[in-house]
């Protein structure tokens, strides 16, 4: 990709978080010359590049944030800042994803220097949770509290709104991309949890016995697609606004890696890569009521214990995930920004594994032990 209409500054905030970092090396990697990158986070200790300069700030707070946009002056903002999706405290959603968000848009604006706005999203917020998603698309109804039962794709949708409504404000265009289900190198979801999952032997148990297929997003598939948009916005912000069905500013995109794979074989599959195959033969179906069961009373345990602040490893929600059908459609970006992923899902894996093996290991010493 050339990247010759992008000059920066750049700024990415939440830029020491898991997708964060990754779109500073993108940036690096493919915007020639040494271009101009702000890291604004609320803790800029982890992740550093010698190529950025780190700003600490509360997204929350508009006087921190409006300090470092008149410092920076930046042309390009990557949006990459959320709380931990599996976060129960409503108060803190809403003041992370919609306070900050807004906050944010209004800082861009008052810059004024401030060309392309790029959203990190979800493609949960067309997702009810109430049944199988299958190839969804960008036009499908985006649903909202209490229609969207899990509060943190509620807020994220907030967010995503507040940003494409201030599209071709004050000379800016916006857009969003929505991943599905992100994984690889500094991914304390997906990835810690299968391996996790990997090191302690559970890889072999699955849950019910159907091909549920599920479309997940590698990192840098991810930052390939915020930096195409980025620079279809910068060109398009220097022209008039082009014909709907073509359009890139105000507009929301899903990415994946253009698979669909069996939830349960992608455990296999990494279990396979780690070099802990698991063997047909040896493969443990759980009954899903009996998931479903174990799920409900754990929710339960930690509701009261912990006073709703916690949640257990294995919730209705995953249960509910992990055995219906989550395919997503990227036809939209594959047309609009000619998106292509730079990664299947093995090669994807197999980069992952090599970040996941040092957990790995420390487990095989730890019993050697």
């Amino acid at each position: 990709m050339e990247s010759n209409s992008m000059t920066g500054p750049f700024m990415v905030v939440g830029g020491c978080g898991f997708l964060g970092h990754h779109i500073v090396n993108e940036i690096i990697a493919t915007v020639p010359g040494s271009p101009k990158i702000a890291i604004v986070d609320l803790n800029t200790d982890n992740k550093r590049h010698p190529c950025a300069t780190y700003h600490n700030a509360d997204i929350t707070r508009r006087d921190e944030l409006a300090k470092v946009f008149e410092a920076v002056k930046p042309q390009i903002v990557f949006d990459t800042v959320s709380p931990h999706p599996a976060t129960v405290d409503h108060a803190t959603l809403e003041k992370v994803n919609v306070v900050g968000t807004q906050n944010l848009i209004e800082c861009a604006k008052a810059v004024g220097t401030v060309r392309a706005f790029v959203y990190t999203s979800s493609s949960s917020l067309v997702h009810d949770n109430k049944g199988p998603l299958i190839e969804a698309t960008e036009d499908m109804p985006v649903f909202y509290y209490p229609d969207q039962p899990v509060y943190y794709s509620h807020t994220k949708a907030l967010g995503e709104k507040i940003v494409l409504s201030a599209n071709r404000e004050c000379g800016m265009l916006t857009g969003s991309i929505r991943p599905a289900t992100m994984y690889g190198e500094g991914d304390g979801l997906l990835t810690t949890n299968l391996a996790n999952t990997i090191r302690s032997g559970r890889a072999k148990y699955r849950f019910g016995t159907g091909d549920w297929l599920y479309a997940i997003t590698y990192v840098e598939n991810c930052t390939h697609a915020q930096m195409l948009l980025a620079e279809a916005l910068v060109k398009a912000s220097k022209s008039a606004p082009l014909p709907a069905d073509v359009r890139v500013e105000g507009e929301a995109f899903q990415v994946t890696n253009d698979e669909h794979i069996p939830f349960w074989d992608l455990q296999f599959l990494v279990a396979e890569l780690a070099g802990r195959p698991v063997e047909k033969e040896n493969i443990k179906c759980l009954p899903v009521w009996l998931m479903w069961t174990i799920a409900t009373i754990s929710e339960w345990v930690y509701w009261v214990f912990s006073f709703g602040r916690k949640q257990p490893t294995v919730t209705r929600d995953i249960v509910r995930l992990t055995t219906n059908e989550r395919t997503i459609s990227i036809d939209k970006i594959k047309e609009r920004l000619g998106y292509r992923p730079r990664f299947t899902n093995r090669e994807s894996w197999v980069k992952t594994v090599k970040w996941m093996s040092p957990l790995l290991e420390a487990s095989q010493e730890k019993k050697a032990a």
